[in-house]
C-alpha cells in the first residue's frame, strides 16, 4: 500500500472507532438498550467499556503493524520536556482515578444495584481533590499522552490528530451533558475551576 494509503486508513479507521466510541455513549443509545431490554440494561456500562478496550486495543496494535516514517523524535532538551508531560499526565490519571467514582465508570455499581433490585443511580457531583482544581483531569491527561507519549511518525500524527480533536469535542459534548444532567450547580462549578489546567477563582 502506498504512503499516501496508509495515512488514509489510518485517519478513517481511528475516526470509525471514535464514531462508535461516541454513539455508545449517547443518551439516545443507551435510551434505545433500555427500551429493548428493560431488564438487562444495568449490564450496558461495563459491556460498553468492555468493548471500547478491546476495539481500541485492537486499533492500536494495527497502527503499529502500518509502515511509517518517523518525522520528530524527542531528543536533548525535548526528551525532558516529553518526561514533564507524561509525569504531568500519570499524575493527572491518577488523581483522577481517587477522585472519580471508578465503580460507577466501570459499570460495577450499577451491576451490584440491579443484583440488589434497585435502579442504577448517577452518582454526587463531586468537586474534591484534582476536581477542585480541574474538571477534566483525565481529558487533560488524556491529551498530555496524545502529544508526548510517542515519537512523531507520519502515521501517528495523523491518528494522534485524530484523537486529539476527539478528546476537545468529546470533552464539550461532556460538558454540555453535564449541564443538562446536573443544571446550575455545576454551571456555578464550571465558572470557578478550569477545565483543562487550574485558573484563579473569580471573587
Amino acid at each position: 500500500m502506498s504512503s499516501d494509503g496508509n495515512l488514509l486508513h489510518a485517519g478513517l479507521w481511528t475516526a470509525l472507532w471514535c464514531v462508535f466510541h461516541s454513539l455508545l455513549a449517547t443518551h439516545a443509545w443507551r435510551g434505545l438498550v433500555r427500551r429493548l431490554f428493560p431488564r438487562w440494561h444495568a449490564f450496558s456500562r461495563v459491556l460498553y467499556v468492555a468493548a471500547a478496550t478491546v476495539t481500541l486495543a485492537a486499533l492500536l496494535a494495527w497502527l503499529r503493524t502500518v509502515p511509517q516514517h518517523r518525522l520528530w523524535e524527542w531528543e536533548g532538551i525535548w526528551a525532558f520536556a516529553r518526561w514533564l508531560g507524561l509525569a504531568e499526565a500519570a499524575f493527572l490519571f491518577w488523581a483522577g482515578a481517587r477522585a472519580y467514582d471508578n465503580r460507577h465508570f466501570l459499570g460495577l455499581s450499577q451491576l451490584r444495584e440491579y443484583a440488589l433490585g434497585r435502579e442504577p443511580g448517577e452518582p454526587p457531583l463531586r468537586t474534591d481533590g484534582i476536581l477542585g482544581v480541574i474538571r477534566h483531569p483525565w481529558y487533560a491527561a488524556t491529551l498530555l499522552l496524545l502529544v508526548f507519549g510517542l515519537p512523531w511518525t507520519d502515521v501517528n500524527a495523523v491518528w494522534r490528530t485524530v484523537l486529539l480533536v476527539y478528546t476537545l469535542v468529546g470533552c464539550e459534548l461532556e460538558e454540555r451533558k453535564l449541564l443538562r444532567d446536573v443544571g446550575a450547580p455545576y454551571a456555578g462549578y464550571r465558572r470557578q475551576v478550569g477545565r483543562y489546567w487550574p485558573r484563579r477563582r473569580p471573587r
